[in-house]
């Protein structure tokens, strides 16, 4: 069996149409590194899925992933890809040395984050934003009192509390995904 080398542009042009039809209505920036690290896609996108739900996706198209323990390269080998119906699949190794996720939020992210303090937290008194969904900057929001902050499943375990922090740490599980609009 021959096995075709998708170049890293060709696995990002991928990536993009799979995230896409996984989740509608998220929009997802990807792109290819340059330079030295022309085999790395970086992939960006706001509220929407969890970081986990969109690795899980991109690890499906690493053709190698670093190690930062032993500073070297793991191989994950060749994938069987589907094709048209009668015909055999085909092996592929993506030419992808790694995929770097990030997530942000944007002021509708943060009233989700505002609602699931009111709702679920010990410390409902608390403000992360404002109305519009702007953060509370330039304080400890737990007044060293971080311990008892939690989401009502796992606890902050440091002493100071940032609103950006009380963000990430309450909507990092939580799906942001608009529903498909009706027809």
């Amino acid at each position: 069996m021959t096995t075709a080398i998708i170049p890293t542009k060709d696995v990002a042009a991928l990536l993009r149409k799979e995230l896409r039809s996984r989740f509608p209505g998220v929009k997802f920036s990807v792109r290819c590194s340059t330079g030295t690290a022309s085999a790395w896609i970086n992939v960006h996108h706001e509220d929407g899925p969890t970081s986990a739900q969109v690795d899980e996706i991109c690890g499906k198209y690493e053709g190698r992933s670093f190690d930062g323990m032993t500073d070297t390269y793991t191989d994950h080998g060749t994938t069987l890809v589907a094709g048209k119906p009668g015909e055999m699949p085909t092996e592929v190794l993506y030419g992808c040395d790694g995929i770097n996720t990030a997530r942000d939020f944007t002021p509708a992210g943060n009233l989700a984050a505002q609602r699931i303090v009111r709702e679920s937290s010990n410390m409902p008194h608390l403000i992360l934003c404002d109305d519009a969904g702007e953060l509370v900057e330039g304080r400890d929001i737990t007044d060293g009192q971080g311990c008892e902050f939690n989401d009502g499943h796992h606890a902050w375990d440091r002493p100071q509390l940032s609103a950006w922090s009380a963000v990430r740490f309450l909507l990092q599980h939580t799906d942001l995904t608009p529903a498909p609009a009706r027809q």
